[in-house]
C-alpha cells in the first residue's frame, strides 16, 4: 500500500549532528540563531519565535492579541478545519466562530462572514487547507487582525507572495509529514517589532527576577526548539523550493488522469494562485467508491484532508456548504519522495476509476 503522507528526509539534514555532538549542547544554540535569522529574511518578519509545535505557536499569538483587546473573544476561523487550530484558540481562553466554506471549494467564506464581525471578534485566522489559499483579501477587508496559518500552506503563493509573509503574523508547523518537517516543532513570524518583542519574552523559559518581584506574577511559555530539530529544518528549508516543483509536478499528472471524469470537482489555480500542493485532493459525491477503488489499487486514499470541526463542535445549521461539501474529499499521497513506480500506479488508479 503506498502510504497517504510520509516525511522527506534526506541523508544531507542530518550534517549538522557532528556540530551539535561536538558542541555537547542540545539547547537554544547557534543553529536556532542561523534558522530564526534565515526564517526572518524569507518571509520578511521583525521577530521569529522557535516553538514546541505549530498550536503553540497559535496559542501564543493570540495570547499577545487577546492582551491588545481584552474585550475581544471569538476567533474567526473556517468550518473545516484541523482540532489541534481549536485547542489553540480554546488553550487563549477564547472561542472559535465558525465560518461556512465557499460552495464547491474547503475554502473559507469570509465574505459571507461579513455580517458575523462584531466586538467581540479579536482575529481572524486563515488556515488554507491542504496548502489552498484562502481569500486573504476578503480576510483582510473584515477590519480585525489576520493570522496565516501556514501549517499546510507553507510555499502557496498569493499575487507572488508566499501565504507566509501575510498577516500580522504567520503560523508555521515542522510536523513529521509537513512541507518542511523535523519530526515536531513549529514558529511563529511576527511582522510588527513591538507585538514581536512582547511574543519573544512570552516565549521564554523564565524572566529577569525583578519582574516576578509582588504583584501579579507573569506567566512564560518556555517555547523552543533546540539544536537538533534547528538543523532539520534549516536543512530543508534550503531545498523548500525542489520539494514544492516535485510536488506540483506530481499534481499536474494527476490533474491530467482525471480530466476525463465528469462525476468530481478538480481543485484550481486561479489567476494569481500557486499552490504548494501539501495535499492533492478533489470533490466527489462518489468519494467512498473513490477510495475503495484507490485502496484495491495498492493507494492508501483518504476521505478527508482535515477535520469539519464547524458541524462537530458548532452549529451544522450555520454552515450548510461544509455539510455539502466536507463529505466529498478524496485525497490521494502526493509527497516528493514518491518513487516513479508509485506515481504511475496513482495515476492509472485515477484514470481506471471506480466501477459503475
Amino acid at each position: 500500500m503506498i502510504a497517504h503522507s510520509s516525511s522527506d528526509l534526506r541523508a544531507a539534514d542530518l550534517e549538522h549532528l557532528p556540530g551539535v555532538l561536538s558542541r555537547n549542547f542540545l539547547g537554544d544554540g547557534p543553529l536556532c540563531a542561523e534558522l530564526r535569522e534565515l526564517l526572518r529574511a524569507r518571509f520578511d518578519c521583525a521577530h521569529v519565535v522557535l516553538t514546541h509545535s505549530a498550536t503553540a505557536a497559535l496559542r501564543l499569538g493570540l495570547i499577545a492579541l487577546r492582551e491588545q483587546a481584552p474585550t475581544r473573544t471569538r476567533i474567526l476561523i473556517g468550518g473545516y478545519v484541523c482540532p489541534a487550530v481549536i485547542s489553540a484558540i480554546r488553550q487563549a481562553d477564547l472561542l472559535p466562530l465558525f465560518a461556512d466554506i465557499a460552495e464547491g471549494s474547503l475554502r473559507i467564506d469570509f465574505a459571507g462572514s461579513r455580517t458575523r464581525i462584531d466586538s467581540t471578534v479579536l482575529a481572524v485566522v486563515c488556515t488554507s487547507a491542504g496548502g489552498v489559499p484562502d481569500p486573504y483579501d476578503a480576510a483582510e477587508s473584515l477590519g480585525v487582525p489576520v493570522i496565516s496559518d501556514c501549517a499546510q500552506a507553507v510555499g502557496t503563493r498569493l499575487g507572488g507572495s508566499d501565504l507566509a509573509t501575510r498577516g500580522c503574523c504567520a503560523v508555521l508547523s515542522f510536523g513529521s509529514t509537513k512541507v518542511i518537517t523535523a519530526g515536531s516543532g513549529g514558529a511563529l513570524l511576527v511582522r510588527s517589532e513591538p507585538l514581536g518583542r512582547r511574543l519573544v519574552e512570552l516565549a521564554r523559559e523564565e524572566l529577569p527576577d525583578a519582574r516576578y518581584a509582588g504583584g501579579e506574577f507573569p506567566v512564560t511559555w518556555g517555547q523552543q526548539l533546540g539544536e537538533l530539530l534547528a538543523g532539520l529544518v534549516r536543512s530543508q528549508l534550503s531545498r523548500l523550493e525542489e520539494g514544492l516543483e516535485s510536488r506540483r509536478s506530481i499534481a499536474d499528472r494527476y490533474d491530467t488522469a482525471l480530466e476525463g471524469w465528469g462525476t468530481h470537482r478538480l481543485v484550481r489555480e486561479a489567476p494569481g494562485e500557486r499552490f504548494n500542493r501539501f495535499r492533492y485532493y478533489f470533490l466527489s459525491a462518489q468519494a467512498e467508491a473513490w477510495v475503495a477503488h484507490l485502496r484495491s489499487c495498492g493507494v492508501d486514499a483518504r476521505r478527508s484532508i482535515s477535520h469539519a470541526m464547524g458541524t462537530l463542535y458548532g452549529d451544522p445549521a450555520q454552515l450548510p456548504q461544509l455539510v455539502r461539501w466536507s463529505d466529498r474529499v478524496v485525497s490521494v499521497p502526493i509527497y516528493p519522495r514518491l518513487s516513479e513506480a508509485e506515481v504511475a500506479r496513482i495515476v492509472a488508479g485515477l484514470e481506471s476509476g471506480p466501477s459503475a
